[in-house]
């Protein structure tokens, strides 16, 4: 299955093409949202009130850690693993799902088993028409706008992104990659839907000895925990969690 870049147009007919406009990237110029302190919505026995681990002890939070090697770079989805891509002669709701299911895979950097998208069955390439798309993935159904616009010769379709999944193994590794830990555990759900760009995930992650604890010897510092932003394009911002004090 070929990569379609982020302003790759798929055609259609001779003298149209449906264009997939993303968000905004996160690469090169997105920052996440300031580090907050823990509320009630956060994952459970993981951040009470007073802050991230207050339920748990070190004992047990190293009990949770699942040990992996750190991997040579951070997770990408396999291409292999999406289902066919439609022909252009397949009808135009079969090709923007497969699109939508294609897209958000890639921002979660992995193609969920069973995964599908739907769009409506009367979907029309007029400019200034709106739909909604609905995908399931990882046990969760979301809701995609798909809006038809002018541009290159003919009118394609920007999808809007209310949310996003994030996995859990995607999560960890991620964590493993960009701070060089191996022992690393995400008390989340196997797959969450996440408003991009906006506060930290609500769950937190833990690594041993990750993190820039300045005590080593420091019980309280061997098991460091993480706070996860995902930034607008869908890409993960990993950091050693701020109490916010």
């Amino acid at each position: 299955m070929p990569f379609f870049p982020r302003d790759s147009r798929l055609s259609l007919t001779p003298v149209a093409s449906l264009t997939l406009v993303l968000a905004l990237s996160a690469c090169g110029g997105e920052e996440p949202a300031q580090a907050s302190a823990p509320s009630e919505e956060t994952a459970e026995d993981t951040a009470a009130e007073g802050g991230p681990a207050d339920q748990l002890s070190q004992e047990e939070l190293a009990g949770l850690l699942v040990e992996k090697p750190v991997p040579s770079s951070r997770p990408q989805m396999d291409e292999s693993a999406l289902p066919p891509e439609p022909e252009d002669s397949a009808p135009l709701p079969e090709r923007v799902a497969w699109l939508l299911l294609a897209e958000v895979s890639r921002k979660a950097s992995h193609v969920a088993p069973g995964s599908a998208a739907v769009c409506p069955e009367r979907m029309e390439e007029v400019a200034g028409r709106s739909y909604t798309c609905t995908l399931s993935y990882g046990g969760l159904d979301m809701r995609f706008p798909a809006l038809a616009e002018d541009g290159g010769g003919g009118v394609g379709f920007r999808f809007e992104y209310p949310e996003l999944p994030t996995v859990r193994g995607v999560v960890e590794d991620t964590i493993r990659f960009d701070h060089g830990v191996e022992e690393v555990y995400c008390d989340m759900d196997d797959v969450v839907a996440v408003v991009p760009g906006a506060d930290r995930a609500p769950y937190l992650c833990y690594a041993a000895d990750g993190g820039d604890a300045s005590v080593e010897d420091s019980p309280d510092a061997a098991i460091t925990p993480y706070e996860v932003y995902v930034l607008v394009g869908g890409t993960l911002a990993t950091y050693p969690y701020l109490s916010g004090e």
